[in-house]
């Protein structure tokens, strides 16, 4: 197994160690994600990206383009990932249209979870992915 917190204008390696966790784990053919958020920084200093959801939307696939690349592997190889946010509605509203042109023909598993809350009181999203070489 790989664990990695690729150096990718995301969180500093001090969030990592704060709340235990690895950005990117690698075990066989097998990727996966951890949520992904649309925050930055460290610690001390963490920042939201985005005041609206689509805003948010598109940082958070930008990082996780950006960990795909880390791990050496196109948004092709997404098999699943699914979608937590606090307002489904809203969610609904963007999520067709940005994702479709993000992603093209290719079309991974999808579950879309509504939440009552996620880590920062203002943030909307936040996406896990499993990825297959």
């Amino acid at each position: 197994m790989r664990l990695s917190n690729p150096d990718i204008d995301y969180f500093k390696q001090d969030v990592f160690d704060a709340f235990a966790f690895s950005q990117v784990a690698q075990i066989g053919n097998l990727t996966f994600l951890s949520g992904v958020a649309p925050l930055k920084g460290s610690l001390a200093d963490l920042q939201l990206v985005g005041s609206n959801a689509a805003e948010q939307l598109q940082f958070v696939l930008d990082t996780i383009e950006k960990c795909l690349e880390h791990a050496q592997l196109q948004k092709e190889n997404i098999a699943a990932w699914t979608f937590y946010t606090t307002n489904i509605a809203e969610f609904s509203e963007i999520a067709s249209p940005v994702l479709s042109a993000w992603l093209g023909e290719h079309k991974p598993t999808s579950t879309t979870v509504e939440v009552s809350a996620l880590i920062h009181p203002e943030q909307k999203i936040e996406i896990a992915v499993i990825a297959a070489k």
